[in-house]
């Protein structure tokens, strides 16, 4: 049941009040073996259940029925795919932001060789090989069959013209085509909450320092990014100035 919770939990479709407790007892009683089979959950098989009263049968049918609607990075983290974490998810989202269906979304990643893949902003051949292997496998192909009769749509995220000069970007532009790199404990801010600033800015946030680093973002006991920072002569911010750009 490891992929289903994995597919539920917070950064991927964040189903509210489906824990590993409840998804085990719908196993045990057959109602659920694959993640599509959450979305064709109803009332009615939720509270005959031990310790599922009629409104919370109806809570959490609510919060499934919610949950439908999903940004493509969310999406992408929810499948678990091998090596594929929260960041690579938000890069190769942006690679098909055009693709809002999953099934289109299947097919375009699907028509990607495994040379297309590594060529994408942070995604080596390790991590291109895993995502090539995902998408030609015929039970992943199915499961992204049944989550497109489920009814699950991918939410376009906001729209990015980086075509417009740097004086004319509204300030939601501001950090287009800039890479971030989180290091160290931030004060002021969670990494979860900086990585989405820095998102809704624009931005990308990658889990390696490379050539292509932008900024690196340096809290408190910086790691060994913070050394490679250094060495690559690229800026390095600490908290105040990473606060006072955005």
């Amino acid at each position: 049941m490891e992929n289903i919770y994995h597919f539920v939990s917070k950064k991927g479709f964040d189903v509210k009040g489906l824990g590993p407790k409840i998804i085990d007892k719908l196993n045990e009683e057959g109602l659920i073996s694959s993640p599509a089979d959450i979305f064709l959950l109803k009332e009615g098989d939720l509270a005959p259940l031990e310790r599922f009263a009629e409104k919370s049968a109806e809570n959490l049918v609510n919060a499934i029925r919610k949950s439908k609607e999903i940004e493509p990075a969310k999406f992408i983290f929810a499948l678990g795919i091998l090596h594929v974490g929260e960041e690579t998810a938000a890069l190769l989202a942006k690679q098909a932001v055009a693709q809002l269906t999953t099934k289109k979304f299947a097919e375009h990643f699907k028509k990607l060789s495994l040379e297309e893949l590594e060529k994408m902003p942070d995604v080596g051949p390790v991590v291109a090989k895993s995502i090539f292997d995902w998408f030609h496998n015929k039970e992943n192909l199915k499961l992204l069959d049944d989550l497109d009769k489920a009814g699950i749509a991918l939410r376009s995220p906001k729209l990015r013209v980086a075509s417009l000069r740097p004086e004319l970007r509204p300030r939601g532009f501001k950090f287009q085509g800039k890479n971030f790199v989180l290091t160290g404990e931030l004060e002021t801010l969670t990494r979860d909450e900086a990585k989405d600033k820095i998102r809704e800015l624009g931005g990308d946030v990658s889990e390696s320092v490379s050539k292509k680093t932008s900024y690196v973002v340096a809290g408190q006991t910086p790691g060994s990014k913070y050394e490679k920072a250094k060495k690559l002569g690229i800026k390095i911010l600490n908290e105040k100035e990473f606060l006072k750009i955005l």
